[in-house]
């Protein structure tokens, strides 16, 4: 089982439909949400191939409505909400008549009504009845007032069809908004629902969120009661709508509507108590829990998705809500998947969840019975052909997948072209105006030359261009895989994966609602599910013979089913399966035939499974419906093949145990004339289509052709071909009648004509003549007569190539010299003479050509072709792959071919002119980040030579080993690089190098720094030096730098000069960073700062340093020797860090005042502290010079802080 995708289902250029309910753009509305997408299907069973898919992003919301039976008219449209962002949710639901859409944004709720359907023309999409009535009354939009930050919304109706909004608070409460009844008059409701006191759910948000052991890790970024998902279903029961939130608190709460409270609560841990002992998440884990609430038969599940350390499992509940109590009634639960989770859904029968692993979607399902508790194995889905690959293209082939590639959306060729040709207006989905908006940017610029209408010369850079929009083409179209969410058709019965332009369809739910696929439903016919089973086991590896005698099958296939079932019955170890299948055949035969009518309606649409025709009129296809058919088609051809093989083995079965059948003679007659001939022709069909897709070139017969042409003429016989009318829309490319032409046309070109004859001397004679178009006529012409060998024939095409190649055509030469070597590759000694090389050369030959006449990417080609098809190589072979790579500038294939040389004098010429290339074109980083895998010493060595070759100013080959080695993590090598490069510059007297040497070394040091703890070191000239001291060098010379007064000439001399000279040019900073680095006095830092007035830096400084004393002492005699006054705050701090070093200072100097503060403060502290120890020689002095300049108010202030301090000591007990 797989996944198809067909054309575009989701348009980007709808019609935008503008509602703006906010006038400016708050904080709340720039929340980041992830997409979200849905789907919509109708009550009505004459809309059963009806559907309205749409998705979120941002502020914009897309709806698409798509039918697989008529094509209809204003089918998308865009509803954009200006200044909101849309909270996940939305839901469209059907009432009244009424399409109504109910969407919830960060500020405002909506609700958006549409005209049904069954209420105008069936052509109409529901969006043709959009109006400024249905967007803008009163009662169909509101304002709600949130107290937090809205995350999650869900919405329902209610009982009385009244719209209901509930939307999660950051808090854990619920706000609940309720519109009133489309239609009528009435004001919006606001109420707020919340399980527990608002202080309380702080205090545990506090505890909890912020708090707790995961706070680091983003715990607090919600309370834990904010709820992690929100989703809503309606209580038959009561009538009511109940809300289901899932809470980081591990606390799952259904909340009424009706009562506007919670109703239960249940701890989510106590489910994983069997699974795990650690039953305490953490943030991580509860934030990749999900639920979802669906209804399947009318009875509504609760489906949870939990993770907790590592255990992964999906829970699915039944909720029991009556009046008096509500409860969750535990049905079943199975192990998820360590992936992300995007989506998942559940139906009657199947489980399926839809992940998201590198970008690209994983897809999983599992059969699951909720009456029975039971649930099977998980199954992969294959993405199938969802994602393109660039591939091996030929340019031939380029121009047809960009343009006119089913899977390819128009906006990712538009995007694509845009690189190459800017922008230009084309009409949405006009791929002809692309194609041609193409080549006018590429003729104006001269990359192609037209050669009439709709050619062009072809071109190495034509091809070159082309390549390069197909690479883009296919990265927009992977990017636009990337999915949103997962739907269910209801009414249809289809699984389809929704991404940002299509829906993915689910293969094997695909085909029950298309026209001429016939509904053959398991759970409708179990008597043939259990014996298509059986058979399965039955034949076993008899799949491999099936389709091993492909002739048999092709021609003979009842006939073949009929030899394996006397295969099968004569093998004595298949009894047992035997005879069970014995028994369920013949258990509800009318079943079984049943099944069996519908499954031969393969061949013929229109008629029913009875045999009756139906209708007159024939079946409707839409153009989407035509395009999902042939994708689908195309994705089950050999499941297809299979299943008629399984049938047809099901009916010799059944003829095999006729005398037991209790099956009417009629239906027995409609079996052999019938259903057995419709089957045999099918499965001939799906065995052909078979084998078409896996021939290869030397396959081609004619037996294949008119085996074909002979199906073709039974399926259009005039009886047949009335049948077989479909109607479609204008879009005649999505007839699926095309579909059968583009076969036709196909094995057309598929024919391979036989014969040929000699004329070898006549084509040396034209090509010396340069006459190339009568070369091409002439093999052409020879080659269909019947006399000449395998061998001449090739030889001839090996000449036609060589006049394609002259005359400037390298694809078409390209293509016959491959041709020419399969049909020389068996017999290459009969010409080998006359080619004057042998079988191994014969690639290395041709793509010399090429390369001669300027055709670097064919003879690359050429080079790959030699190692897939001879599966040789040499390293001649791999150097001119690797020159071949250069020429065509694509460097990272160049070193791939590089470092497959064996041979070390090959290989070191290799890399040579490898890196004297891309120097010379000025790229020289494009070979920094490559891998050289063996040829890295080589590489690094080459590079070193070089560099050391060259002088010292010539960056390039240093800054490439550096930016290598740094690629390569090895960082000790790379600062040993950078180091050698500053120490040669240091020693040229030439050169003007004290930037370049500075860059040189703070380059060495960012690399040693990422070098293990271990390995900071470097060893130069038998000398080790470790990071600090390479930090200090860089520094050193960066300083020079700055007071070299641009004489770069100049060489940093001693630290100690370089440091006054800093403060001389009043670069403090930079002299501070000096200081450090080379443990130079910071002192003079200061006084410069000081007698500068920089007060606040002065601050900075003593504060980064711990205030030192020193600095203090410093500033102060910086000011007091230049008589200037040293500030209060100065004096202030000075003397709360060291007052008698102030005192002293300041008494030198004959700042009293100053020395009496600085004397005051250290009484008072050796006071406070009990220090009976002062120092009594330096108060001395200052007494007696106080006493002698006869300053009484400073000496009477000193005296009475010695009292004070004599005082207190005395006070104290001994």
């Amino acid at each position: 089982m797989s996944l198809f995708s067909s054309i575009e289902a989701i348009r980007s250029d709808a019609p935008v439909v503008e509602i703006s309910k906010i006038s400016t753009l708050n904080t709340i509305s720039e929340i980041k949400v992830n997409p979200s997408s849905g789907c919509f299907v109708y009550d009505d069973p004459a809309l059963g191939n009806r559907f309205i898919i749409w998705r979120a992003i941002g502020a914009d919301l897309y709806l698409e409505e798509r039918s697989f039976g008529v094509n209809l008219k204003s089918a998308s449209v865009c509803f954009r909400f200006k200044n909101e962002i849309i909270l996940p949710g939305t839901l469209i639901v059907e009432a009244d008549s009424k399409v109504l859409v109910l969407v919830a944004t960060t500020s405002c709720v909506h609700r958006v009504g549409l005209t049904a359907p069954d209420e105008f023309d069936f052509g109409c999409s529901v969006f043709a009845s959009i109006g400024e009535q249905f967007v803008n009354h009163p009662s169909n939009w509101y304002v709600y007032n949130a107290m937090g930050t809205p995350h999650l919304a869900t919405c329902m109706l209610n009982a009385e069809k009244e719209a209901l909004f509930g939307i999660a608070d950051v808090d854990g409460s619920i706000l609940l908004v309720t519109l009133c009844r489309y239609g009528a008059d009435g004001p919006p409701t606001q109420d707020v629902l919340r399980h527990s006191s608002r202080l309380r759910r702080i205090l545990v948000g506090l505890f909890h969120g912020v708090g707790g052991s995961n706070a680091a890790d983003g715990g607090g970024q919600f309370g834990s009661s904010s709820v992690v998902d929100l989703s809503a279903f309606y209580s038959n029961e009561t009538s009511d709508v109940v809300l289901c939130s899932l809470s980081y608190d591990c606390q799952l709460r259904l909340w009424s509507c009706g009562r506007k409270s919670v109703i239960h609560s249940f701890d989510m841990r106590q489910c994983f108590r069997q699974f795990s002992v650690d039953d305490e998440p953490d943030w991580q884990c509860v934030c990749k829990w999900r639920l979802k609430c669906t209804e399947i038969e009318r009875t509504w599940v609760v489906v949870f998705y939990l993770s907790i350390k590592g255990v992964d499992r999906f829970f699915v509940f039944v909720p029991s809500i009556t009046t008096h109590q509500a409860r969750l009634v535990r049905c079943i639960d199975f192990p998820g998947f360590d992936l992300e989770v995007v989506d998942f859904c559940v139906n009657d029968f199947r489980f399926v969840a839809l992940y998201l692993q590198k970008q690209r979607l994983v897809l999983k399902w599992k059969e699951v019975c909720l009456q029975e508790y039971e649930h099977g194995p998980w199954v992969d889905c294959e993405d199938g052909d969802v994602y393109l690959s660039t591939g091996a293209v030929s340019a031939s082939q380029l121009m047809g997948k960009i343009f006119h590639n089913p899977l390819l959306a128009y906006r990712s060729v538009e995007r694509a072209l845009k690189i190459s040709c800017g922008d230009a207006y084309t009409p949405p989905g006009d791929f002809a105006s692309l194609r041609s908006k193409l080549f006018d940017y590429l003729e104006d610029n001269g990359v192609a030359v037209r050669l009439g209408a709709g050619k062009w010369k072809e071109s190495p850079t034509l091809e070159s261009t082309l390549r390069t929009v197909w690479t883009s083409c296919v990265q927009y179209h992977n990017a636009a895989m990337k999915p949103i969410g997962l739907v269910y058709l209801r009414n249809c019965r289809m699984l389809a994966v929704v991404t940002n332009d299509r829906l993915l369809f689910q293969r094997d739910t695909a085909p029950l609602v298309l026209g001429f696929v016939p509904q053959f439903k398991y759970d409708d016919h179990r008597p043939a599910a259990d014996c298509f089973s059986l058979i399965g086991r039955l034949v076993g590896a008899g799949d491999e013979q099936f389709f091993a005698a492909v002739e048999a099958a092709k021609t003979t296939p009842w006939q073949l089913v009929n030899d394996e079932l006397s295969r099968v019955v004569q093998d004595a170890g298949a009894n047992g399966l035997w005879q069970n299948f014995h028994r369920t055949m013949l258990m509800d035969e009318v079943a079984l035939f049943e099944a069996l009518q519908v499954l031969a309606g393969h061949l013929d649409p229109t008629v029913s499974p009875n045999g009756t025709p139906s209708k007159l009129t024939s079946f409707e296809l839409s153009s989407y419906g035509a395009s999902v058919t042939a994708a689908y088609f195309a994705s089950s051809v050999g499941d297809g093949a299979l299943l008629c093989r399984q049938a047809l083995f099901l009916m010799a079965s059944w003829c095999y145990f006729r005398p037991e059948s209790k099956l009417p003679s009629s239906n027995w007659t409609t079996i052999h004339s019938e259903l057995v001939p419709k089957l045999s022709l099918l499965c001939q069909c799906y065995v052909l289509l078979k084998q078409i897709a896996s021939m290869t070139v030397g396959e081609r017969c004619r037996s294949d052709w008119l085996l074909v042409a002979d199906f073709l003429r039974k399926f259009t016989v005039p009886g047949r071909a009335g049948n077989l009318k479909i109607k479609t829309g204008d879009v005649d490319f999505h007839h699926f009648g095309k579909f059968v032409v583009d076969l036709y046309v196909h094995l057309l070109k598929m024919f391979w004509p036989c014969g040929g004859g000699g004329c070898l001397q006549l084509v040396d004679y034209l090509l010396e003549n340069r006459m190339y178009a009568d070369v091409r006529r002439l093999v052409e012409s020879a080659n269909r007569m019947p006399t000449s060998t395998a061998a001449v024939k090739a030889l001839r095409i090996y000449y036609e190539a060589v006049a394609c190649l002259r005359a400037k055509e390298p694809q078409q030469a390209y293509e016959k010299f491959l041709t020419a070597f399969i049909g020389l590759a068996d017999n290459f000694h009969s010409v080998q003479g006359r080619l004057g090389f042998d079988k191994e050369s014969f690639f290395t030959n041709t793509a010399a050509l090429f390369d001669k006449a300027g055709f670097g990417e064919q003879a690359i080609q050429l080079c790959l072709d030699h190692l897939r098809l001879l599966e040789t190589d040499s390293p001649a072979l791999w150097h001119m792959l690797c020159r071949l790579y250069c020429a065509s500038d694509r460097y990272a294939e160049a070193v791939e071919a590089a470092v497959k040389i064996q041979h070390q004098p090959t290989l070191e010429d290799s890399l040579t002119n490898l890196v004297r290339r891309v120097v010379d074109r000025g790229l020289g980083s494009e070979l920094c980040n490559c891998n050289f895998g063996p040829a890295e010493q080589t590489f690094v060595g080459l590079l070193e030579k070089m560099a050391r070759a060259n002088k010292p100013t010539d960056d390039t080959y240093y800054d490439m080993l550096f930016g290598h080695l740094t690629f390569k993590m090895k960082y000790r090598t790379a600062a040993h690089c950078m180091y050698e490069k500053a120490k040669r510059l240091e020693a040229d007297p030439a050169a003007t190098t004290l930037d370049a040497q500075s860059a040189a070394l703070y380059l060495a040091a960012t690399a040693l720094n990422f070098a293990r703890p271990q390995f900071r070191y470097l060893y130069f000239d038998k000398q080790s030096i470790t990071l600090r001291q390479l930090r200090a060098e860089a520094l050193l010379v960066e300083c020079a730098l700055q007071v070299a007064n641009d004489n770069l000439h100049c060489k940093p001399t001693n630290p100690d000069r370089t440091f006054d000279q800093l403060l001389q040019k009043g670069q403090l900073d930079l002299a501070e960073k000096l200081c450090k680095a080379y443990e130079l006095p910071m002192e003079k830092v200061a006084s410069v700062v000081a007698l500068n007035g920089a007060w606040d830096r002065l601050k900075q400084l003593v504060d980064r340093h711990d205030h030192k004393p020193e600095l203090y002492n410093a500033a102060c005699k910086s000011l007091l020797n230049r008589k200037r006054p040293v500030p209060a705050w100065l004096v202030d701090q000075y003397k709360e860090t060291e007052p008698v070093g102030a005192m002293v200072l300041f008494l030198e100097y004959g700042e009293l005042e100053a020395a009496v503060q600085c004397a005051s403060k250290l009484l008072r502290d050796r006071a406070q502290e009990l220090q009976p120890i002062l120092p009594i020689l330096e108060l001395d002095n200052l007494y007696v010079i106080l006493e002698r300049t006869g300053n009484l108010n400073l000496l009477e202030t000193l005296i009475g802080e010695l009292e004070r301090y004599s005082d207190t000591l005395l006070s104290q007990p001994q």
